[in-house]
């Protein structure tokens, strides 16, 4: 309901456009052209072609190269010569018209002959003689009017229909319509041989309409507002017409599909900008379907162009975003967690180059100084980029991050003081959720030079502790609850099977310490503390179930002296017992085969009493 009451009182807003238009058509002084006088110097004329002095080297020539560029279709020398200099900035469709009506004049109403045209003259301006029927002469109330086909030299020296008589010939024409079209029906009756050149459209349709329409009303003739009325319809229809076609569209593709609610959302909000872009382009291309004033045609086409370009900025904004989302859930798709962090950025710039390349439509099409406001840049390039230094340095910090990529998207970072989730990037800040929940927007110029912790792409989650027991623990009780150690690393599900520490690492100040080293196969943090938090029990079940004591800081304070005891192989020097008790305990030598080689990881031992109950459960 929103979008038809918005289309409404655009319609409105148009309408209230053409009063303006019509007013300011009514208002107009005759014969003033946007152009106005630089009062620059004269430039001196470029060398003339040739080819143009064969065609326009004199009046007669000019004059009949006019008439056989009409017949034979070839617009475009026709144009040439017919000077347009006091009309400049009127459109092609617009010159086509004055020069089909400027042929009805000397061919239909009036006769010529070109050859009768002097080949040579002293004059710069010369009036073209013109016959009438029978006699030959032109009617007393019609002799005015055709002293005003002249011919005049430009400064090249080539000859042309003047800028007097191109301002005559829609006064002329509207004047004498009843006559030419009385002699096209005679003409079609007798069947006249002369070739004759097809009018635009514009001409046909208004040759169609009966003589009451093309009376003024409101400065216009009544079939031109019945066909801006019309148009306007059009224009409605054509939205209407493309909103129910991208509703059909919508229902083929996302009838069956529960997962694509984003993409369907992005799609229909891509509608209205679609719907106005094709009504912008309906009336922009109907305007030129019917005659209208040069100056009220020039408003309206104004006005369609600056919708136009706001509308089709918009429906590019809504493809793009469209692109994005579809991007994105294949991304997902794939688990590309870098188009996280590049989508966004390529989304951003290229709305920032769409609105680029409409200000530059929008300068073309107003006709403004496009190559002056470029150089104006340009220079003032330099005091831009030095008041903007920060913000360039923040967005040269964007791209430095997208090429070397040292983080993505949900990513566990730690820099410049800072520890989270990189939660999104633009092209000024990146900004980290941190573990307090709080968010934190850090420049991208400082991640140019900063150094980057990224714990989101560990391989493996590291487990280091010192697992500390008491001196009273014997031998075997090491020993045994070393290698339970082990097995419980062998049996749990993250950990990393082929390295693993566990080793009696130290004699502490009140302990014997214990080094667990390992890692977990994991890329969550909270899988990591889970993991953790299940192995680290385990060890406690494992020291309950060996009769193993963990250490605390205890002091002992011996109340009296024990009588010394003596220690084995007393006959013996004391140096000599202590390197025979030691070579008891560790063995025999070994020979140099025998020794051991790298640290073997097997795997965990199978014991059917536990194993099997497991897999009967």
């Amino acid at each position: 309901m929103a979008s038809n009451l918005f289309r409404f009182a655009l319609c409105g807003v148009l309408f209230c456009q053409l009063a303006l238009a019509a007013t300011a058509y009514a208002q107009a002084i005759p014969g003033v052209t946007p152009e106005a006088g630089t009062g620059e110097k004269p430039v001196e004329p470029p060398a003339v072609d040739p080819k143009l002095m064969v065609k326009q080297g004199n009046p007669q020539v000019a004059v009949r190269t006019f008439l056989e560029a009409m017949q034979d279709g070839d617009y475009d020398t026709a144009l040439a010569c017919m000077d347009f200099s006091e009309r400049m900035g009127i459109p092609r469709q617009s010159k086509l018209d004055l020069a089909y009506e400027l042929y009805q004049l000397l061919s239909t109403l009036w006769g010529i002959d070109s050859s009768l045209v002097p080949a040579q003259t002293e004059a710069d301006q010369f009036e073209v003689a013109v016959f009438g029927e029978g006699d030959g002469r032109v009617p007393l109330d019609q002799q005015e009017d055709a002293a005003k086909m002249t011919l005049t030299k430009g400064p090249q020296g080539l000859w042309s229909f003047s800028a007097k008589t191109v301002a005559a010939i829609s006064e002329l024409a509207k004047k004498y319509t009843p006559d030419i079209e009385a002699e096209e029906k005679r003409d079609a009756v007798e069947g006249d041989g002369a070739p004759k050149p097809k009018p635009t459209f514009a001409l046909w349709l208004e040759s169609q309409v009966p003589p009451f329409y093309r009376e003024e009303h409101f400065v216009l003739p009544t079939y031109q507002w019945i066909c801006l009325l019309t148009l306007i319809i059009a224009g409605y229809l054509v939205d209407v017409i493309v909103q129910w076609i991208l509703r059909f569209i919508r229902g083929v593709r996302f009838a069956k599909t529960a997962d694509d609610e984003e993409l369907r959302k992005a799609f229909e909000k891509a509608w209205t900008p679609i719907g106005l872009t094709a009504m912008a382009l309906t009336w922009y291309f109907g305007l030129w379907l019917f005659r209208l004033p040069d100056l009220f045609r020039a408003i309206i086409i104004y006005g369609v162009q600056l919708f136009g370009i706001v509308a089709g900025t918009w429906f590019i904004f809504r493809i793009i975003d469209l692109v994005i989302v579809h991007l994105t859930q294949a991304a997902a798709k794939r688990g590309k967690k870098y188009d996280d962090l590049l989508l966004p950025a390529v989304s951003k710039t290229l709305k920032t180059f769409t609105v680029c390349i409409g200000i530059l439509v929008f300068a073309e099409s107003f006709s403004l100084p496009i190559v002056g406001l470029l150089g104006s840049l340009g220079i003032g390039g330099i005091a831009i980029a030095l008041a903007a230094k920060e913000t360039l340095s923040n967005v040269f910090g964007s791209l430095t991050v997208m090429v070397d990529r040292p983080f993505e998207i949900g990513d566990w970072i730690i820099t410049e003081g800072v520890e989270g989730t990189v939660e999104a990037m633009g092209m000024r800040s990146t900004k980290i959720r941190t573990f307090d929940n709080s968010l934190v927007t850090l420049p991208n110029s400082l991640l140019i030079t900063a150094k980057v912790d990224n714990m989101g792409r560990r391989t493996f989650r590291r487990i280091k502790t010192m697992v500390s027991v008491q001196y009273d623990t014997t031998p075997e009780q090491i020993d045994a609850f070393c290698e339970g150690i082990r097995e419980l690393i062998r049996r749990q599900p993250y950990t990393r099977k082929d390295y693993y520490q566990v080793y009696l690492n130290q004699f502490a100040a009140s302990s014997l310490d214990i080094l667990v080293n390992l890692y977990l196969d994991c890329n969550d943090w909270s899988i990591e503390l889970r993991e953790r938090h299940r192995l680290f029990v385990d060890i406690v079940r494992l020291a309950k179930r060996l009769g193993v004591q963990f250490a605390f800081p205890t002091q002992t304070i011996h109340l009296y002296q024990e009588e010394p005891q003596g220690f084995a192989g007393a006959d013996e020097l004391p140096e000599e017992a202590g390197r025979r008790a030691a070579a008891e305990i560790a063995g025999p030598l070994p020979m140099p085969n025998e020794r051991r080689g790298l640290v073997d990881f097997p795997g965990p031992h199978q014991y059917e009493d536990i194993d099997s109950r497991r897999r009967k459960k």
